[in-house]
């Protein structure tokens, strides 16, 4: 297994990171685009993996391309709010509709704009599964009292690695739901715990409430995003492979990775987010260290067939919604 080495260092990022912000705000955000662009060619160009680095391709005119045509969207929503309730109701429904569609355009822009050996990566997902995984199942769960929430975010975690590529090769996954179930039993008994020793605190020093709900607030979103991300990225590097071509290995550790996000946290609080460069950088720092892969001579034959020009703007499009899966 060769290990993931992260070379970026705070000190250079926040001079990147600071001077980008003051252009995006003295141009009113236009500058944001490029902003986005430098800030995550530095990122990507200090990870390396077996001597090679992955890079960020995408043109700043691309994102403040799709980002204006998205903004005059979401205008246009805003004013049929006022002036057309009706139209505003029916662009909502439109909105829901197109979502799949969205989730899927904007993961392909993102992956296609990330190259590793020089080789783009791309998503292929369609819009019924899509639909089916992100947004049908899950408001399903409601009706089983979110019983089984756990099992569809499997499907829908295998389903996106299953249509990630790398070139010609595609990814392959088989994902166990006890996993799934095992973070939620762990985030249950995290809140619990939190939750009631909180709740004694308070009961016998009342005026202690300003300062022990606040920390006790952040303590639960940390501890829960620790414990998923743990959790399920341990058991998704470990469970995936890239078609004959490459294994991965994860060793994130709960309790370490609950320190960081808690620090990280109250650096960006203090620092009224300031912060932020060396926050990113340490994040980014430890999921590299926690992170291997094993590639095999035939990762020198993937061709590189993943850019392609078509519906060019519309991927730019919905890349400006940005959607995190």
């Amino acid at each position: 297994m060769k290990e993931t080495i992260f070379n970026g260092s705070a000190g250079e990022y926040f001079k990147i990171w600071i001077t980008n912000l003051f252009l995006t705000i003295i141009t009113f955000g236009i500058y944001s685009a490029w902003a986005e662009v430098i800030n995550k060619k530095y990122i990507y160009q200090n990870i390396t993996i077996d001597g090679h680095r992955f890079d960020y391709v995408a043109k700043p005119i691309q994102i403040l391309k799709g980002r204006a045509i998205g903004l005059m969207l979401l205008l246009l929503v805003g004013i049929l709010s006022v002036f057309n309730p009706m139209l505003y109701v029916l662009s909502l429904i439109a909105l829901f509709i197109a979502t799949p569609w969205l989730i899927n355009k904007s993961l392909s822009f993102r992956l296609r704009m990330t190259t590793y050996r020089g080789v783009s990566f791309d998503f292929r997902g369609n819009y019924k599964e899509t639909f089916l995984y992100f947004m049908l199942l899950p408001i399903l769960s409601i009706f089983t009292l979110f019983i089984t929430l756990p099992l569809f975010q499997k499907f829908g975690a295998e389903y996106s690695i299953n249509n990630y590529s790398f070139g010609q090769k595609t990814f392959k996954s088989k994902l166990n739901a006890k996993e799934f179930y095992k973070a939620y039993l762990f985030i249950g008994i995290v809140f619990f715990v939190i939750s009631s020793l909180s709740g004694f605190i308070f009961y016998l020093f009342p005026y202690a409430g300003i300062v022990i709900l606040p920390l006790s607030y952040i303590t639960l979103i940390v501890s829960f995003s620790s414990i998923w991300t743990s959790i399920i990225r341990n058991h998704t590097f470990n469970n995936s492979e890239l078609d004959g071509i490459a294994t991965f290995d994860s060793k994130m550790d709960i309790v370490a990775y609950t320190k960081i996000l808690f620090t990280n946290v109250l650096a960006l609080l203090f620092s009224l987010g300031l912060a932020y460069p060396w926050v990113a950088i340490r994040n980014i720092k430890y999921l590299s260290n926690a992170t291997s892969s094993d590639f095999n001579d035939g990762v020198d034959s993937v061709i590189n067939n993943s850019i392609k020009n078509d519906s060019a703007v519309l991927d730019e499009v919905a890349g400006a919604f940005d959607v995190q899966l």
